[in-house]
């Protein structure tokens, strides 16, 4: 038996997916604007837990920071369009996402909580698009809930 995270009702059918970006001032963006867009590959396993009625949170972490920069609940289908604020090539269409934390909590925090859908690797320690297992995440989450 594994219990399921605590928290608001529907958290037990969340997915958890880590956003890695190559610049803050993406995540700024995101964060002023309630947008994010990821790479066409990302998309299809977003997209897909979106519209099978999952919670989707998006743990963001810029590349080489050593910190994850918050976390945000996607509340929109994937569109068609691209966005024109990133100056990035090869993402997709824009989606609406609602920021929940946007402290930094650093790796060092971090290092405790393994991800068993990846290895069992540390958290920090994931690609782009990255799923997290329910248990890590709800670890992940709780940091932010700390402070």
């Amino acid at each position: 038996f594994v219990p399921k995270p605590a928290g608001p009702p529907g958290l037990s059918s969340a997915r958890y997916f880590i956003m890695k970006s190559s610049n803050s001032g993406s995540i700024k963006i995101s964060q002023q604007k309630g947008i994010w867009s990821t790479t066409t590959s990302n998309e299809s396993k977003l997209s897909k837990a979106f519209v099978e009625d999952h919670l989707v949170i998006l743990i963001f972490s810029v590349q080489g920071s050593g910190h994850f920069q918050g976390y945000a609940r996607m509340t929109s289908v994937i569109s068609q369009e691209s966005c024109q604020d990133w100056d990035v090539l090869g993402l997709g269409g824009v989606f609406s996402v609602e920021w929940l934390q946007k402290e930094s909590i650093p790796f060092h925090c971090t290092q405790h909580i393994l991800n068993p859908w990846n290895d069992s690797k540390k958290v920090q320690i994931s690609r782009d698009g990255q799923e997290l297992e329910p248990q890590a995440a709800a670890q992940l989450l709780a940091l932010w809930d700390r402070r």
